[in-house]
């Protein structure tokens, strides 16, 4: 369990306050919000609040104090040495109304090369923070109950990969008290005047140091206004099986203050759907419970949905009211499922994909799937990530997600990822027989276990109950694996060369690319065709010829290939993002596109195989007919009759005309400049390109 160092925090500061121990456990200590970032997610866990990261730092999860199970939130990418002294770090915005003697604590752990001061900040009105001053009159910052002190008003680490006990006292703060508006940051700060210092002498500070942070709890006391508090707003993820129900129970703590009058009941009202407990053994749809001398507190009530209900999604409420208090309404959502579990009934999962330790040479990976035995009808949150086999089956997984939306056409990239928080969570509707198919894209990150060259790694997707839930409730895990290349020049199987295509394919649609014509098996490489309108540049983090050719290029792609590849790449494949159909494709007979040679590869991101299919492949027209001029005239004389499209492009792959074709024959009076031009001829039976000289 544990420890509640806020609880024995609060008790000196009220001792040191002038107030007797009796006054503490009369005014009640109370949590108004608390994250502890189990099942990796960044809502609160009790209470109701937002956490975010600012100043260009990214988080993912990682264990927390007290070791396995516990998770914490790992925040690194900071400020490069000399820059933005208090500006990076953590905010948590909690409001405080109905409360008095606010306090903050949290567990932070320094990472050898992070750096060694931190300060918390605090805002009164959500937008103007405020620089809070620690000392040992108001905060505690302890290592297993040792003092580390503070420096200039900031929190002191003397040591790396530590773990510390942090606590402020902001009773002092005029607003903090009773404010809607409330909020804390925790951010890092320069040691010196102009830099910062690692938490670790021995070692250089580094951006890449994390900050981790767990337990981080606001509390208070109750004012003088009757108040009912309950440890968590919203009961999510109650779900069974069509027959099989009652759902589970979940329990939900109550406390309240300040009632009126001193002696009274407190009324529990859940919806029809949903019924309650005091003992976990007897359930009814409607109770009261008395309470004395105007508070009680801990008060626990189990919550389980109902047996009966038909398949579908069920949002309900329990209302909680008496004493004088405003009402108090916890949201109650849950789900029945089919009999069977939701399950890929189809993937197309690329072999490959890049990584690094560090990664700062990131393209991005795509996959399409097809899950069905979901809810029909309904809109699920989800995120994708990345695991590998040794993983347990409730881990969440590494990398960062670009979730791409059909339905508006478009691509939000997020490094955090959290069913609970707007836009850390993608969102998609079934269709009426429970089946849903989409893009999936995946950001390698740095993380040093599963992104490393060489490594075998599974796909894994989370989703929600499908009725609005905060929690994951399926993880779906691929059963094929994907390796991990690193960008390099020599010849192993965990090595690889850059690769991007130029095209004429719609933006925002897919690309997969083969070692085959024909398009069997799986892809070797899959990302999406640009036009996704995402910073890449911002992240600081993808490889330079992805930013400086791929990212904002209308038609461009771009992607790693395995250096041992003795077939190279033989089938550029477009297919849709709304569908995931095949629209057109490019072939090489020979891996051989223009003058660029895709077999066994050993150019890393130095030399960059360039695929450009607006030029076509040589292919025989012998085959297929006969396209010659006379002058200025093209001539067209086929074999069969096709209904397609002609095009004329210049060398540098520009489409200069378009021409429909019906029939077996086509004279067309080009009126171009002398040279040299591509023509293209594309239909649902043939494609076939030439070169052909304009005099």
């Amino acid at each position: 369990m544990k420890k509640n160092y806020l609880k024995a925090f609060l008790t000196t500061v009220l001792f040191v306050a002038g107030f007797t121990i009796s006054a503490l456990q009369t005014q009640a200590q109370v949590t108004i919000a608390k994250w502890t970032f189990e099942g990796d997610v960044s809502t609160p866990s009790t209470g109701s609040g937002t956490a975010a990261l600012i100043g260009g730092t990214t988080a993912t999860f990682a264990t927390g104090v007290a070791g396995s199970p516990d998770r914490a939130w790992n925040s690194s990418a900071y400020p490069e040495q000399g820059a933005g002294s208090a500006t990076a770090g953590v905010e948590f915005l909690v409001s405080t109304a109905g409360y008095n003697t606010i306090a903050v604590s949290w567990d932070g752990r320094h990472s050898n090369t992070s750096a060694n001061r931190i300060r918390l900040q605090y805002t009164l009105n959500g937008t103007d923070w405020i620089n809070f001053t620690a000392s040992a009159a108001n905060a505690q910052n302890t290592v297993d109950g040792a003092d580390k002190g503070f420096d200039n008003g900031r929190y002191i680490a003397d040591a790396g990969d530590t773990w510390y006990q942090r606590t402020a006292d902001l009773s002092g703060i005029a607003g903090a008290a009773d404010n809607a508006s409330f909020g804390v940051r925790i951010v890092s700060e320069f040691a010196s005047a102009t830099e910062y210092a690692p938490s670790d002498a021995t070692k250089t500070y580094s951006p890449n140091g994390t900050l981790r942070y767990d337990n981080v709890t606001v509390a208070g006391l109750a004012g003088s206004t009757p108040l009912i508090s309950a440890s968590s707003g919203t009961l999510s993820g109650f779900t069974y099986v069509t027959g099989n129900g009652p759902s589970a129970s979940q329990t939900l703590t109550l406390s309240g203050f300040n009632l009126t009058p001193a002696t009274g009941t407190i009324t529990l009202d859940p919806n029809e759907d949903f019924e309650i407990s005091v003992d976990g053994n007897n359930y009814m749809g409607y109770y009261q419970f008395p309470y004395e001398n105007g508070a009680f507190s801990n008060y626990a009530v189990y919550v389980r949905m109902k047996s009966g209900l038909a398949e579908g999604n069920y949002t309900g409420s329990l209302d909680i009211s008496g004493g004088g208090a405003t009402a108090l309404t916890v949201n109650l959502l849950g789900s029945v499922t089919s009999a069977t579990p939701p399950q890929f009934s189809s993937i197309i999962l690329p072999m490959y994909i890049q990584g690094a330790v560090p990664n700062t040479s990131r393209v991005p990976f795509a996959f399409h799937a097809s899950i069905s035995n979901l809810i029909p009808s309904a809109t699920y949150r989800y995120y994708n990530k990345i695991v590998l086999g040794s993983d347990a089956p409730d881990y969440n997984g590494a990398g960062n997600c670009i979730f791409v939306n059909p339905a508006n056409g478009t691509f939000t990239r997020t490094s955090s990822t959290s069913l609970g928080t707007a836009g850390q969570y993608g969102e998609f509707t079934t269709a009426a027989s429970g089946n849903y198919a989409g893009w999936f894209i995946t950001e390698p990150t740095g993380n040093a276990t599963r992104f490393k060259p060489g490594a075998e790694l599974f796909a894994r997707i989370m989703l929600n109950d499908g009725a609005g839930g905060t929690t994951e409730v399926t993880r779906l895990t691929s059963a094929e694996s994907v390796r991990v290349l690193g960008f390099y020049t020599n010849t192993a199987d965990s090595t690889g060369t850059a690769i991007r295509g130029i095209s004429n394919y719609m933006p925002k649609n897919f690309v997969f690319i083969y070692d085959n014509t024909q398009g069997t098996g799986r892809p070797l490489y899959g990302t999406q065709i640009e036009g996704s309108d995402i910073d890449f540049a911002g992240t600081a983090s993808y490889a330079a010829f992805y930013n400086e050719n791929v990212a904002g290029t209308s038609g461009a792609w771009g992607g790693i290939v395995p250096n041992n590849n003795a077939n190279g790449v033989k089938r550029v494949e477009e297919r849709s993002m709304t569908t995931g159909e095949i629209l057109s494709s490019n072939t090489s007979a020979n891996g051989i596109w223009g003058t660029v040679d895709t077999k066994n590869p050993s150019g890393g991101t130095e030399t960059v195989l360039i695929l450009n299919s607006t030029l076509g492949i040589d292919a025989p027209v012998s085959e297929i007919g006969k396209i010659f001029t006379t002058g200025k005239t093209l001539h067209v004389e086929l074999k069969r009759e096709i209904s397609g499209s002609l095009q004329i492009i210049s060398m540098n792959g520009k489409v200069l005309a378009d021409y429909p074709v019906s029939g077996d024959r086509l004279d067309i009076n080009t009126e171009l400049t002398s040279g040299i031009y591509l023509v293209r001829i594309l239909s649902d039976k043939i494609q076939v390109s030439s070169k052909v000289a304009i005099r």
